[in-house]
């Protein structure tokens, strides 16, 4: 375990050395405090635009982080090098792509909160208290079941795909399971992106998601989870370095 932090360490101090997270920020403040000056559709017309549109880039902006963060952390260890010394420390290849994966969903988890905080801050000087707390805390808490999904898929398709191709095939799949759905071949048997999506509920102030569903969303994110890192695991073992 101590093995696999050190690893997720490293993929953490990486982001502050890139700085992505600061520029990234800038923009969120810069599109809210924008957006906030203008008015549509009256007082209520108003607050549904502006927290659709918060909330919509805060979401964006922490997968972005989170896709394109794990599709390249093996390919540019292997790429460097650096993974040699890494595996003869020895760390097991299971616990090489453990510690990746619980950087790079730190990361993301840690930017979407940053994000969404400042997205509640915005809302709240804006007056706007119709949605509950509880929607709220569950659109928070889903986003992270989602970012840790979308995490360890790319991380299983990075040993196959180029990072550019990675990262691509990730997002057309994410907005493909939430805009096109059904349409999209194999649907049923594909995992469904959309059930993590309560953004209308924020938008419009609906009424909570029950609390099974929470439930069986936990679930069905985390057997996702432990499938993708163990397919990658079989997969990063069978590979010669």
């Amino acid at each position: 375990m101590k093995k696999i932090l050190t690893i997720a360490s490293g993929v953490v101090k990486e982001l502050f050395r890139r700085k992505d997270i600061y520029m990234i920020l800038v923009i969120l403040f810069v599109v809210i405090v924008y957006t906030g000056t203008f008015s549509i559709g009256g007082e209520k017309g108003f607050y549904r635009y502006f927290k659709d549109i918060g909330i919509s880039l805060t979401c964006l902006l922490s997968i972005i982080i989170a896709v394109s963060f794990a599709a390249r952390q093996i390919p540019q260890e292997i790429e460097s090098k650096s993974i040699y010394p890494l595996l003869s420390k020895p760390v097991s290849r299971w616990g090489f792509i453990a510690g990746k994966f619980f950087g790079v969903w730190l990361i993301s988890a840690a930017s979407f909160t940053l994000f969404y905080f400042v997205f509640l801050v915005s809302i709240a000087l804006k007056g706007d208290n119709s949605t509950s707390a509880m929607v709220l805390l569950q659109g928070y808490y889903l986003q992270i079941l989602l970012l840790s999904f979308l995490t360890a898929l790319t991380i299983l398709l990075s040993l196959f795909l180029s990072t550019a191709a990675n990262i691509g095939v990730t997002m057309l799949f994410y907005f493909g399971s939430n805009w096109f759905g059904v349409t999209i071949p194999g649907y049923a048997l594909l995992p469904h992106l959309e059930f993590f999506d309560i953004k209308d509920k924020i938008i419009h102030s609906l009424s909570p998601v029950p609390g099974w569903v929470i439930l069986f969303l936990t679930i069905y994110t985390v057997c996702y989870c432990l499938l993708f890192l163990f397919l990658a695991d079989v997969v990063f073992k069978k590979r010669n370095l």
